[in-house]
């Protein structure tokens, strides 16, 4: 679908890790109307059910088990630190408002889903807890984490995800953090190396507040053969995925509580989609996100 738990589970960390404890809410809506591509852009043989990609268009998802080219998507998250780490949790809802009778190109377009849970200890707040509270000092770094991922994806069943979190200490970011983990997909043999980062930089323009987030992943080798029963035998490939956001602190300007209410763009670049060679997806979706 549209997110997956990489990107959110580096954010949180990244935010906890320069923040006190506490717990919070979001719903983010996006709508991609794909006003630049039409059926005449898919080239001839690839309109499957898997690939479907709009050639040149820059607003809309592929054509593909999970929907059309026009899409919309509810995202719900919560998150939570405990004394030794984070808890996340979040899922997105692939047509949210569409109804069992719906015209759809999707069955997947009626409430169709992918999410993930995840779960971070760091060593540094243990040995921290142990030392009687004594502070350690990491270079460059604000903390790091080891941290499990369970992947619930509405096709594909569960996938997990084993590794370290890194919070990198950059004085002129909100956060910047780098992932390092394992990717297992129980569909396909062996396993893979997975290297991401996510950023966010909170900036003003005259009198309105702006945010500037985003992340990117890479697949680095793939995985090896397995069998998937949405798309068939497929080869695992490597895979890049990257995500830039920017938003606007509309909240502040209608006198609502200041960064509860978002209004921005969301762009998504994926290539090698759902590590299907050759297959990529070029997304400008708006964005609306309300921090509870």
């Amino acid at each position: 679908m549209r997110r997956n738990g990489w990107f959110a589970a580096a954010v949180v960390a990244g935010v906890l890790s320069s923040s006190s404890a506490y717990a919070q809410v979001s719903f983010e809506v996006l709508h991609a109307p794909c006003w630049t591509g039409n059926d005449s852009q898919i080239a001839p043989g690839e309109d499957n059910g898997v690939m479907g990609e709009y050639r040149g268009a820059i607003d809309c998802y592929n054509k593909d088990f999970n929907g059309g080219a026009a899409r919309t998507t509810l995202s719900i998250k919560a998150f939570q630190v405990w004394e030794y780490g984070t808890m996340f949790l979040y899922y997105d809802i692939t047509g949210p408002w569409n109804s069992f009778i719906a015209n759809t190109s999707s069955t997947n377009e009626k409430g169709g889903f992918f999410g993930g849970i995840t779960v971070t200890v760091s060593p540094k707040r243990v040995a921290e807890k142990v030392m009687g509270g004594k502070e350690i000092k990491l270079p460059f770094l604000r903390d790091i984490e080891v941290k499990y991922e369970m992947e619930h994806v509405s096709k594909f069943g569960m996938l997990h995800y084993y590794g370290l979190q890194w919070s990198l200490d950059v004085p002129f970011m909100d956060f910047v953090t780098v992932t390092t983990v394992i990717r297992e997909d129980p569909a396909l043999a062996g396993v893979d190396l997975q290297l991401g980062g996510a950023w966010q930089k909170s900036f003003s323009l005259l009198t309105q507040d702006f945010i500037f987030a985003g992340f990117l992943q890479w697949g680095v080798f793939g995985e090896g053969a397995g069998l998937r029963s949405a798309t068939g035998v497929l080869q695992g490939a490597p895979f890049f995925i990257t995500q830039p956001q920017l938003l606007w602190d509309f909240g502040k300007v209608i006198t609502f509580t200041p960064k509860k209410l978002l209004l921005g763009f969301e762009w998504q670049f994926t290539a090698n989609r759902y590590l299907i060679p050759g297959k990529t997806e070029n997304v400008l979706q708006g964005m609306v996100r309300w921090n509870i």
